[in-house]
């Protein structure tokens, strides 16, 4: 089996630069999206560097997580001084051997279309998702939480050691649609929007432009939008 990818990235609507960044290699396979912190400095830095540094660090044999923990040293050692630390959110996507995997840190998401279903198989390192976890608010009431954007866990933010790098494994079906977004994607455009894009665009290329242009055309679209696209072939 072999993985089609594709993505697209836009600064969105109320943004005059994009802290997104993402990049796929066919032959490893491998996609990387990564969105920078905005609300530190160079966020745009650190999400290139993640990207660079996860898809050398496949090239050159390590593993998505090795990888993800060189990226973490890499945005520190770019970092002059505490006042302009930068970080970054990281989804990779791997196949390896049938098993689809899927690593991540931060509210950047994971997504798997199978059959009529499309299910979220990352989980948010995020204020709101612990919240939910607590039982302290619905996911609803997350929705429209004031800090809904606040993560928990970033690549290159140095509070307690490297970051924790959690990860899913899932067996990969032929006819298989993944979808790896930043939050300028699912925390604007409805799940059922989604499906029905890339139900209509088989090519990833084409849904991957569909979905951007669906955020930009349909929503405020206030953050950085990105994804990726990927079909098990």
């Amino acid at each position: 089996m072999k993985l089609d990818m594709a993505g697209a990235t836009h600064e969105g609507s109320a943004r005059d630069h994009n802290e997104d960044a993402i990049g796929v290699d066919k032959e490893l396979p491998a996609a990387v999206l990564a969105d920078g912190m905005g609300g530190l400095s160079r966020g745009e830095v650190a999400s290139a560097t993640v990207v660079r540094s996860v898809l050398e660090g496949l090239r050159a044999g390590k593993n998505a997580r090795d990888a993800l923990l060189a990226a973490h040293r890499n945005i520190l050692m770019d970092s002059p001084d505490s006042a302009h630390r930068m970080g970054s959110t990281a989804v990779v996507l791997t196949m390896h051997e049938g098993k689809l995997l899927a690593y991540w840190v931060g509210d950047s998401r994971a997504y798997l279309l199978r059959g009529d279903s499309l299910q979220l198989i990352s989980r948010d390192h995020s204020l709101v998702q612990g919240l939910i976890d607590a039982g302290a608010i619905t996911e609803q009431e997350a929705e429209s939480h004031p800090n809904r954007n606040v993560v928990t866990r970033a690549v290159g933010i140095q509070e307690s050691g490297p970051p924790e790098i959690d990860e899913i494994t899932v067996d990969a079906r032929p006819g298989d649609r993944l979808l790896i977004c930043s939050d300028g994607l699912h925390g604007y455009l409805a799940q059922g929007r989604i499906v029905a894009i890339l139900r209509e665009h088989q090519d990833n290329q084409r849904a991957a432009d569909a979905l951007v242009a669906a955020t930009l055309a349909e929503t405020e679209a206030g953050d950085n939008v990105s994804v990726i696209c990927v079909t098990v072939a």
